[in-house]
């Protein structure tokens, strides 16, 4: 059978996939008891009903139904494991997420090829540093949208939403290989096309139980005054500070693993999504799509460590069950020919358990082995390409100056959220737009306002009809002064500065004061007119569409 190469994985042939499954077992074989990860599990409120014939009447206890049904409070809550019952027994429970495996795989790439592989963005906030590739939203992070960068990633999430990736593979690739969520600004999510996750099925749950006792009884020994603790168990103040005895009984005590179950990470990439992703041509396109496929190979390829949590060290699994099997098996002359097909390269199934299969739309998978370096070299060829389509040089790929703006995050978050929606309309959350969103809700031709008044008092009367008209250019020179330091500021609106600069050519050349004091009272006047009517027809336009969703 022909070996199918990495250039084939983006046809549209019907190759939507890639599966490697990776089967693990805990460090020590001997313990086979493991600590999943905790979460606050909520209590079902008991659903009953009851069932009467004559006097006879029994009361059933229902199966949860709804959301509705749990108990949201912070006492109805308990720590517990994310296990899936099913009626014929079996289960299966939640090792580690996709979004935990996403968050250990993606710092590799700080390292991978000496961090060359994608640009590589530190933010300064306050006295310590972040890289993008530590940050669990990634770009569509809050520490990316206060930064001095926000702008740019807005303008990748706005060209994204128009199906345009080409820019935010530029700043922040490794969002389009995990996913990402601009879930407070422009609202674009990006599917992950890398899913990796830890999962074992059949598991026992077991329970533990701890005393905690102090050092001494502090209070018996007179080291501490009876009437100084306040509440009794948890609430106890003395309880709180470790000076108390405590118990906790009956808390999760991990799951046992048995010989029914299995414990293997499953990593899927998938490649009909990347066939997603386009660029504004064609070629930005093809470019893209080799450039996320090398990032993700890359990933999906690489071991993580998987030392998870306390009480959940992992390893990579050497199939010892299967090898005492296929020992036994080995001793039988009877299965040379057996022999001969597990050591045939094309077998489905590695020595070590790992199988790695290309999945078809429509018809039967087949085994694909790979080479790390093959793949980190496609990897390194596809990056060279899109950055020099993306006319990024090695110098403009790192980004070591990015800074959390502290003024602009602190201007923003003390406003109302009715205000905070509003300016995030706007654009990206910067000092400009900030200002932009004051002024729109300000007069910003006031203070011009104000000096025609003086202008008008200095100018005086109006001459009769016959008599000469007035030029006092001079006495403008303060409103033309205003009127320049607005048309050099950058963020007013842009709606302003076309009347700004009219305004300030009146001021400063005019035949007659009167007439232009006049002709520029009424050109503000109309622009206010205007802008409030487009204001009450854009929330009219809200507000209809509010009402139809």
């Amino acid at each position: 059978m022909k070996k199918i190469t990495i250039d084939e994985f983006l046809k549209d042939d019907g190759l939507v996939a890639l599966i490697i499954k990776q089967p693990l077992v805990p460090v020590d074989m001997d313990d086979q008891v493991i600590f999943p990860p905790t979460y606050p599990l909520n209590k079902w409120n008991i659903r009953t009903h009851v069932v009467q014939d004559g006097d006879y009447r029994v009361m059933v206890e229902l199966p949860p139904d709804s959301k509705s049904d749990k108990g949201n409070k912070k006492e109805d809550q308990k720590p517990g494991y994310n296990i899936d019952r099913f009626p014929d027994g079996t289960n299966i429970c939640e090792i580690d997420s996709p979004q935990s495996q996403s968050n250990r795989i993606e710092p590799i790439f700080k390292t991978i090829d000496d961090g060359n592989l994608v640009p590589q963005i530190e933010i300064t906030v306050g006295e310590e540093t972040v890289n993008l590739l530590d940050v669990g939203h990634r770009a569509g992070d809050a520490v990316v949208r206060f930064s001095s960068m926000a702008a740019d990633f807005h303008q990748a999430f706005t060209d994204a939403k128009q199906k345009n990736y080409f820019g935010l593979a530029k700043i922040a690739p490794t969002s389009l290989v995990f996913g990402v969520w601009d879930s407070r600004s422009t609202y674009v999510k990006v599917q992950r096309v890398l899913k990796a996750q830890i999962r074992a099925t059949n598991v026992l749950e077991l329970s533990r139980s701890a005393q905690f006792t102090p050092a001494v009884n502090y209070v018996d020994v007179g080291a501490i005054h009876e009437d100084i603790e306040k509440g009794k168990g948890e609430d106890s103040n003395l309880s709180q500070e470790g000076m108390v005895h405590a118990l906790n009984t009956q808390a999760v005590g991990g799951v046992k693993l048995t010989d029914k179950s299995t414990l293997v990470r499953t990593v899927n990439l998938n490649l009909a999504a990347i066939r997603t992703l386009k660029g504004f041509t064609e070629k930005e396109t093809d470019l893209l799509q080799q450039y996320i496929l090398g990032l993700a190979l890359v990933a999906a390829t690489y071991e993580p460590d998987l030392n998870l949590r306390e009480g959940c060290h992992l390893v990579f699994s050497n199939n010892d069950k299967n090898n005492d099997k296929n020992n036994d098996e080995n001793n039988d002359e009877n299965n040379d020919e057996n022999n001969d097909e597990n050591n045939d390269g094309n077998n489905d199934e590695n020595n070590d358990g790992k199988t790695c299969l290309l999945i078809y739309r429509s018809k039967e998978s087949e085994s694909w082995s790979y080479d790390m370096e093959e793949i980190l070299n496609y990897a390194k060829t596809a990056r060279n390409k899109f950055f020099e389509e993306a006319d990024i040089s090695d110098k403009q790929r790192d980004y070591n100056d990015v800074i959390f703006e502290k003024d602009v995050a602190e201007n923003f978050l003390s406003r109302s959220k009715e205000d905070r929606d509003k300016i995030r309309k706007l654009g990206p959350i910067t000092k400009k737009n900030l200002t932009k969103f004051d002024l729109q809700n300000k007069d910003p031709f006031k203070p011009v306002n104000e000096e025609l008044k003086k202008v008008k008092k200095n100018i005086g009367v109006k001459p009769r009809k016959g008599k000469p008209c007035v030029k006092k250019i001079e006495d403008f020179q303060e409103v033309a002064s205003l009127l320049e330091s607005m048309s050099n500021n950058e963020t007013l609106p842009d709606c302003i500065l076309p009347i700004v600069n009219d305004l300030l050519k009146i001021a400063i050349d005019h035949e007659d004061s009167h007439e232009a004091h006049k002709k520029m009272v009424d050109m503000i006047s109309q622009f206010k007119k205007e802008q409030k009517t487009k204001t009450d027809s854009a929330n009219d336009q809200d507000e209809s569409s509010e009402n139809s969703q």
